[in-house]
């Protein structure tokens, strides 16, 4: 008699198995219905937290704390206690999540290219937020650089490269400014003998900004949109009106050029630069200074 017995408890051990390993890869699907964003999680989280519903951090990560969190409040809430936010437990939180992130499910706005996000890779490499492979592929840890490197930078710390992370990274994701690849080797050189003669002597970060500047010009719709366009435009540099753009560069200026044309840009977009110590133009002077390099100073205009 003990043997029914034991099979129907078995049955009923492996049926409640199936039953949680269905309800498990249902829930693991989809956390958010709209989107596991960065935003959308800490959308989440942050309301669950002021309701007494969750305690951990609220650092836009879907985890089994946040997941016990959302299956308790809809209980309490009379929802089906799926651990999915989907539409109804959006309503009863109270958040609107279609409005929290514009991009759901895109790293980067402007198209998620094995050429974006390896310069987003080696952008964030040079500058030590990223210390994985420049792959090409936006994973975990991409993902964790970027959002560390927004807090950094005072942005939404959202994972997503949109227009302003894009631009305080230093980036052109949309291609209106050629790589150092496709670059003509006379346009490199003019660039290299811009900086030579505008910032030889100054650190290394400034004298690739000084070729930032120039390339930043180049995207401007206000300046010429070629590099010899800018450079030689009248009035636009000391170095020309003195004739210091013939010096020959060194190889440190062909470098700076290089990393300029390859995406970094220490100004974060400037258009204007000056040396307070020579600088006598009064309109320079009124610009409002960004950033400060050695003995230059940074302005957007």
């Amino acid at each position: 008699m003990a043997r029914p017995k034991k099979i129907a408890i078995l049955m009923t051990v492996l049926l409640l198995a199936f039953a949680s390993l269905s309800y498990n890869s249902s829930a693991s699907a989809a956390n958010i219905v709209k989107g596991d964003t960065y935003a959308n999680i800490v959308a989440v989280q942050t309301q669950l937290k002021k309701w007494g519903y969750y305690t951990g951090a609220v650092d836009g990560v879907f985890g089994p704390k946040t997941r016990t969190a959302v299956i308790n409040f809809q209980k309490k809430n009379g929802l089906v206690p799926d651990g999915i936010v989907g539409s109804k437990t959006e309503a009863a939180l109270g958040i609107n999540l279609g409005s929290s992130s514009v991009s759901a499910g895109k790293n980067i706005i402007k198209g998620d290219t094995v050429a974006n996000i390896k310069a987003v890779q080696n952008q964030l490499k040079k500058w030590g937020y990223y210390t994985g492979a420049v792959d090409g592929v936006f994973g975990p840890k991409t993902r964790a650089a970027v959002i560390n490197f927004q807090k950094k930078n005072g942005l939404v710390p959202d994972g997503i490269v949109g227009s302003k992370t894009e631009a305080a990274l230093g980036l052109n994701l949309g291609g209106t400014v050629k790589a150092a690849a496709a670059v003509s080797s006379n346009e490199l050189y003019l660039l290299a003998k811009c900086i030579y003669a505008e910032a030889r002597g100054e650190p290394y970060e400034g004298q690739v900004a000084i070729g930032a500047v120039v390339l930043n010009r180049v995207k401007d719709p206000r300046f010429p949109n070629t590099i010899s366009g800018v450079i030689y435009q009248p009035g636009a540099f000391t170095a020309v009106a003195d004739g210091q753009i013939n010096l020959s560069p060194n190889q440190t200026a062909i470098n700076a050029a290089n990393d300029a044309l390859n995406g970094w840009d220490p100004t974060y977009g400037c258009l204007y630069y000056y040396n307070p110590a020579t600088a006598t133009s009064k309109w320079i002077w009124s610009l409002p200074v960004v950033l400060k390099i050695g003995k230059h100073s940074f302005c957007k205009g």
